[in-house]
């Protein structure tokens, strides 16, 4: 998470922080297998006549080893989108290779190329799938070469052209678009899973695993700190039970929205629970810290919401932990926070109001 200095308000959001292509490495090497095994069983059953078997064998056993090495975690590529094209690049060549040696383009296996291409349409988009289709056909159009015969763009080898390499294109297609929309799905569904519905703020289990994960990062630094405000509404109760938990919730979304309008694009707001909030503030010292907390009880009292048939307003209540003053756990940070809220909400307190409850989670 990139560090910035605070200056006022910017909606604010989650990175994602996983590569949907990793998931695919994985399976990729077992599809590599698959295929180095249809190539042995296909030779071995139609016992062809291979123009150089040396090299088909040596072809075989180049492929095998990099299969083991694109599994391998030393594999020198790092990059997930990177392995795929290029596993994508190397399955197409080893293809070509045994399809020169079992018949040109006479051979069977030519039909194997739809699997990098299938592959491409899944994890690479609409640029690494063209890339990956063009590569096919420059290498489909090169077995003719071999194989002697003539290059020239008649009818009929535009009619071959069409006919063999047309379906890949069309399944390239139709896998692109569906698997874009199973993309989107995933996303939508994971946004779901981690944000608040009633304010589209992220939850307190994706805070939680947001502050874990950072704190790591900032203990690790030489000069690593960061802060966590923790914010809860006042008087929300008097809201629900004067005007209804419509209402209720109608206060909590203003103070939601007055909330991210109070913090920078890289600080990170939550929905702790029910009338409670949280912000991560990822390089911010004490004093940043007072400052953001003091411009969230501005904004929130500033912002309005209907009930009653009028406009009304509500008011917040912070506190501010910070790292590493207040401890070296994470804990520490938010129970400061939890108490100096609550310690807040004490001064805060109206004449007749209810005293405020103690934290007893932390």
């Amino acid at each position: 998470m990139a560090v910035a200095k605070h200056s006022g308000g910017q909606d604010g959001g989650t990175p994602r922080l996983r590569d949907d292509h990793t998931a695919f490495l994985r399976s990729i090497a077992q599809v590599d297998w698959l295929v180095l095994a249809v190539v042995a069983l296909y030779l071995v059953a139609d016992q062809a006549k291979l123009a150089q078997p040396l090299l088909t064998v040596v072809t075989m056993t180049g492929f095998a080893l990099f299969i083991v090495a694109f599994r391998s975690r030393r594999f020198p590529v790092r990059s997930p989108r990177a392995r795929i094209l290029l596993d994508a690049v190397v399955t197409i060549g080893f293809i070509t290779v045994v399809a020169v040696q079992s018949g040109a383009a006479e051979s069977p296996l030519v039909h194997l190329y739809l699997l990098p291409v299938v592959l491409a349409a899944v994890t690479l988009g609409r640029r690494g799938t063209a890339a990956v289709f063009v590569a096919t056909m420059l290498c489909w159009v090169g077995l003719f070469a071999l194989a002697g015969e003539p290059l020239e763009l008649r009818l009929s080898l535009v009619a071959r052209l069409l006919g063999e390499l047309g379906p890949f294109a069309l399944v390239a297609y139709l896998t692109q678009r569906l698997a874009g929309s199973i993309h989107s799905a995933q996303r939508q569904i994971a946004d779901l899973a981690e944000r608040d519905g009633l304010t589209g703020l992220i939850n307190l289990r994706s805070f939680a695993d947001l502050l874990k994960r950072e704190h790591k990062v900032q203990a690790s630094a030489r000069d690593g700190a960061y802060a966590v405000l923790m914010a809860d509404m006042d008087r929300l109760k008097h809201v629900n039970d004067t005007w209804g938990h419509e209402a209720g919730n109608a206060a909590i979304r203003a103070a939601a929205e007055a909330i991210q309008r109070a913090v920078r694009a890289s600080d990170v707001a939550a929905r702790y629970g029910g009338d409670e909030f949280t912000v991560f503030l990822p390089g911010a010292t004490p004093e940043v810290a007072e400052n953001v907390a003091q411009r969230i009880r501005n904004n929130v009292y500033q912002s309005l919401f209907q009930a009653g048939g009028r406009l009304q307003r509500v008011t917040v209540s912070v506190g501010v932990g910070s790292y590493p003053r207040d401890g070296t756990a994470s804990e520490a940070i938010l129970a400061a926070a939890d108490r100096r809220m609550y310690r807040d909400k004490k001064l805060r307190r109206q004449p007749g109001d209810p005293a405020p409850p103690q934290p007893s989670r932390l």
